[in-house]
């Protein structure tokens, strides 16, 4: 078992590592790296947000926590929503900044 993982190993060291080193040295890979790195934590907020504003079950359940949660959001839905507008919104405004152009130019 041991030689099959450190014949694995070697293969990957040798081959395929110095190959993912090159492809990951390329701007437009790196490029793509940055911006998900950046994106990243504003999507997950987002995301998470969007459990607690729609609530994953059904309206017609009869679990008294599940009912709760599905009347408090209902309740607070815009007051809810303003996060998760606030953490898209904050990720638009850098796409925006990234990719903005110059006077006349069409994107």
């Amino acid at each position: 078992m041991s030689s099959l993982y450190a014949k694995l190993i070697a293969v990957i060291e040798q081959k395929i590592t110095p190959m993912a080193g090159a492809i990951g040295q390329q701007k437009y890979v790196t490029s793509i790296r940055d911006g998900f790195i950046t994106a990243l934590p504003f999507m997950i907020v987002g995301s998470f947000l969007l459990v607690f504003i729609f609530p994953p079950f059904s309206p017609d359940t009869s679990w008294g926590f599940a009912r709760a949660w599905l009347q408090f959001s209902l309740d607070h839905r815009e007051a809810l929503m303003l996060p998760f507008n606030f953490s898209m919104g904050i990720m638009t405004l850098f796409y925006c900044r990234r990719h903005r152009g110059k006077p006349g130019e069409t994107p």
